[in-house]
């Protein structure tokens, strides 16, 4: 929710919907949306996830916890039958702390989404998402939400190769493919996130340092944050990443 004196709009607010912990990219799209954030670029509104696995929200918390973000619920979709952790989740959580034990510890991410929408200036919202549309598409099913998605979202961003588009979504869209993110050049190392020893990145990339993945994620959070002030060859995101919350400034 923005709570700043009349007239004054703050940064981008930047909502971001994965299948979190199904890849890499995710966490590393996440990692650069919480370094612009901390730099006063934007502010990372909402955490979701399509992924029905309380390994999948107790990362996010993790996450959002270690970037020192702002506390709000995680939302993670309860369709269907629990999923699974990966190897990923599993490498990422071990030795973390979190307080989600039970489903009734997350919020059901269609109604995260819109509450959180209703709290912001028109037009200035993105959505990141780089999997399923599950939650989106519950989203615009929920009573007197196609208006508040339409007034609040200035850009759906769908990133990756497993985004897919609602069918019924009212605004802009653009997607951004491995191909948009071609000129990125950096390549995450375990070195860049040794600032915290148990940083889930930096275990992450320990557990499955060949993994392949996307950057389509980083592209787009660059383009929904900086928009045509992007880099396209992303230059910073190394300093970006490898720098401790505590040190950034606005």
């Amino acid at each position: 929710m923005q709570r700043l004196a009349p007239g004054i709009i703050p940064p981008m607010g930047v909502l971001f919907d994965s299948a979190f912990g199904d890849s890499l990219e995710d966490l590393f799209t996440l990692c650069l949306l919480y370094s612009l954030d901390k730099r006063g670029e934007c502010r990372v509104a909402g955490l979701t996830t399509s992924k029905h696995c309380l390994d999948s929200a107790r990362l996010l918390e993790v996450m959002q916890k270690l970037y020192g973000g702002r506390p709000t619920a995680i939302g993670m979709s309860t369709t269907g039958p629990q999923q699974p952790s990966g190897p990923l989740l599993q490498a990422a959580l071990a030795g973390q702390s979190f307080s989600i034990q039970r489903e009734i510890d997350t919020a059901e991410p269609h109604n995260l989404l819109r509450n959180l929408l209703e709290g912001y200036h028109d037009g200035n919202a993105v959505i990141i998402s780089t999997g399923p549309p599950a939650n989106l598409n519950e989203l615009l099913r929920l009573p007197k939400a196609l208006p508040v998605v339409k007034a609040k979202v200035k850009t759906l961003y769908l990133a990756g190769p497993h985004a897919t588009q609602p069918p019924d979504w009212p605004g802009p869209v653009q997607w951004i493919r491995d191909a948009d993110a071609a000129a990125l050049t950096y390549q995450p190392q375990p070195a860049d996130f040794e600032w915290n020893p148990l940083h889930p990145v930096k275990l992450a990339l320990e557990a499955q340092p060949a993994a392949s993945w996307s950057r389509a994620g980083l592209f787009a959070a660059l383009r929904a944050v900086r928009r045509e002030k992007a880099d396209p060859a992303g230059t910073g995101i190394k300093e970006l990443m490898a720098t401790p919350p505590s040190r950034m400034r606005p």
